[in-house]
């Protein structure tokens, strides 16, 4: 009997095929672009940094450590030392609530924790006890840093990512005033309790009625109680009412107001504050459903930080589109094998009847003739847009008239390409095309603005970094009056300059092998070694960020789902929308 042969196609120097699993932010829209711009508008709040009390627990521990351990003949490191304690917690935390963690979520190494605690172990010996790969000192670390919680003079990069914590360097590590501050302030509730001297002893065990107590007074969802020790400290510090260098901690805390303003709003009328209501407020100032619709309204403290935000979205949408662009191409190429296709082939499927068809009907308007062949210009016509050239007015008509959930809107749209419907279809290229262009049509008044400059500031490379304004001037380059041109011609050059080249060159950034590429050029054909139907474009400092501001006992969630104020929050944001407008310049 012959060899089997292999059902998927395997090319002679790109054999191996990719799952999709490891392949993330193709195209350096994420990284390159809606963090850093994330990390402007929520300097120290990451997307691995969820949970305000590790920011108190941590300076604890070097404190705890200082006092406790430091200098005797078992003492470790001070990392190592760190970590155990973070073991500890979690391990507390899961006692005190039964095997369950925290309400919140982001208890690292929880659920190790729990089949720990499944085992009905009677004490916790930590010498013996593995732990999570990945602690919270990592996750945490540069934004304890940043925030000025330790001595040191120097910043460290405000990543999405878990830092590499040397060890060489963080023995010598010592609190700054603040984090002293912070650290005692948790000590006064968790000092005195037997389990946080028995774990700096030689033993490291403890009891489990040690370790409910510990998770009792210092558990992470327990800051949001009345009365906790280091809360007030803790907001004071996210809100920049202490001492801080730089503008950052000062574009957080409108950040956060903003968060907590649109809150109010929406809970009086009971919408839900998720990532979806929150990014319609500021984008559209408004949110929807199919069958309400509320105005938002935008403070006059509040409407420079919500005018970044909605530059953020710009990227977000526009990211969408071309991320949706490019999960469309790698399913087609699927189906093409070795032999692969060109991009004119591909581009020249917008002609097909049922591309029309399929697009009147979900559009709500009544095509005429080939999408391919028509323009921007002719389709927004169906709206009532001028057939003009792209300017600051009719920019502003788009911005008037698609309004959340239109047909034409970013978000409608949006929800269309992440449900993969049209994912194998002619159409799968048609929506992600509209979505850029209702996305830089609508940011086009925007451009020669200094919110414009701003984001534009967020691309330290001009050939790798896609941000809107680098996206929108290099369709001008290429056509002029991009607006007026066929769909056909623009589908080619996004496809060849910021799907195909930009996944390539990226793939080569991350890796110099570029094994991590799952699109190859030869000649005019493109061929496919992999599988990806993702789109990874979200808003991850949000959620971070909303848990945050629950955890400082500001906002609290209903049993519907909807998250209110609660009465200290309302205090708050009413006393700190005072100082802002007091703060104003006329």
């Amino acid at each position: 009997m012959g060899k089997q042969t292999q059902n998927s196609p395997v090319l002679l120097r790109w054999s191996k095929h990719l799952p999709a699993s490891d392949v993330q932010d193709p195209l350096g829209l994420g990284l390159r672009g809606s963090a850093r711009l994330a990390s402007r508008l929520l300097y120290c709040i990451t997307s691995v940094t969820p949970r305000a009390r590790y920011f108190s627990f941590i300076p604890w521990c070097v404190l705890n450590y200082r006092q406790q351990e430091e200098g005797k003949p078992f003492a470790l490191g001070l990392r190592d030392a760190v970590i155990l304690r973070e073991q500890a917690l979690t391990s507390a935390c899961i006692v005190h609530h039964g095997g369950k963690p925290c309400s919140g979520g982001a208890l690292v190494g929880s659920q190790g924790a729990q089949r720990w605690f499944n085992r009905d172990e009677k004490v916790a010996n930590f010498k013996r006890l593995k732990f999570a790969k990945n602690p919270a000192l990592s996750a945490y670390f540069n934004s304890i840093v940043n925030l000025g919680f330790f001595a040191t003079e120097s910043e460290l990069p405000d990543t999405d990512e878990e830092s590499n914590v040397q060890e060489s360097t963080f023995d010598d590590i010592e609190l700054s005033d603040l984090g002293l501050d912070l650290a005692k302030r948790y000590d006064s509730v968790v000092g005195k309790l037997a389990v946080t001297k028995q774990i700096a002893t030689r033993d490291r065990s403890t009891s489990l009625a040690g370790l409910a107590e510990f998770g009792k007074h210092g558990g992470l969802c327990e800051l949001s109680h009345k009365g906790s020790a280091d809360r007030e400290l803790l907001q004071n510090i996210f809100f920049a009412l202490v001492s801080s260098k730089g503008d950052s901690h000062q574009i957080r805390r409108r950040s956060l107001l903003l968060i907590l303003e649109f809150c109010r709003q929406l809970s009086a009328n009971q919408w839900v504050s998720h990532e979806t209501e929150f990014g319609g407020a500021v984008f559209y100032r408004e949110v929807a459903n199919e069958e309400y619709r509320f105005n938002v309204v935008v403070p006059k403290q509040l409407i420079d930080i919500a005018t970044r935000w909605r530059m953020f979205y710009f990227h977000h949408f526009m990211g969408v589109a071309l991320e949706g662009l490019f999960s469309w191409l790698v399913c087609q190429l699927a189906n093409c094998g070795l032999a692969g296709t060109t991009v004119d082939a591909l581009v020249a499927r917008l002609d097909e009847s049922s591309v029309r068809k399929n697009l009147s009907e979900i559009l709500q308007v009544n095509l005429k003739g080939s999408f391919g062949e028509s323009s921007p210009s002719n389709l927004f016509a169906n709206i009532g847009l001028s057939k003009g050239n792209l300017d600051v007015h009719l920019s502003k008509s788009l911005d008037e008239r698609v309004r959340s959930l239109a047909p034409f809107a970013e978000d409608s749209l949006e929800d269309t390409i992440r449900s993969k419907e049209h994912l194998y279809s002619s159409t799968g290229l048609a929506f992600p095309m509209i979505l850029l262009a209702t996305t830089l049509a609508r940011y086009m008044q925007w451009e020669v603005t200094n919110y414009g400059k701003w984001l534009a500031s967020a691309a330290s490379d001009p050939y790798l970094d896609l941000v809107p304004p680098l996206v929108t001037s290099g369709l001008s380059r290429r056509f002029g009056n991009w607006w007026k041109c066929t769909w056909k011609e623009l589908a080619s050059f996004v496809l060849s300059r910021y799907v195909i080249m930009q996944h390539q060159s990226m793939s080569y950034e991350k890796t110099s092998t570029g094994d991590r590429c799952l699109l190859q050029v030869d000649g005019p054909r493109v061929v496919s070694t992999g599988n990806y139907d993702e789109i990874g474009m979200t808003n991850p400092r949000l959620h971070s960020a909303l848990q945050i501001l629950k955890d400082l006992g500001m906002m609290e969630d209903d049993d519907d789902g909807v998250t209110h104020l609660t009465t200290e929050g309302k205090q708050f944001l009413k006393r700190e929308l005072a100082k802002e407008a007091e703060n104003e310049v006329s």
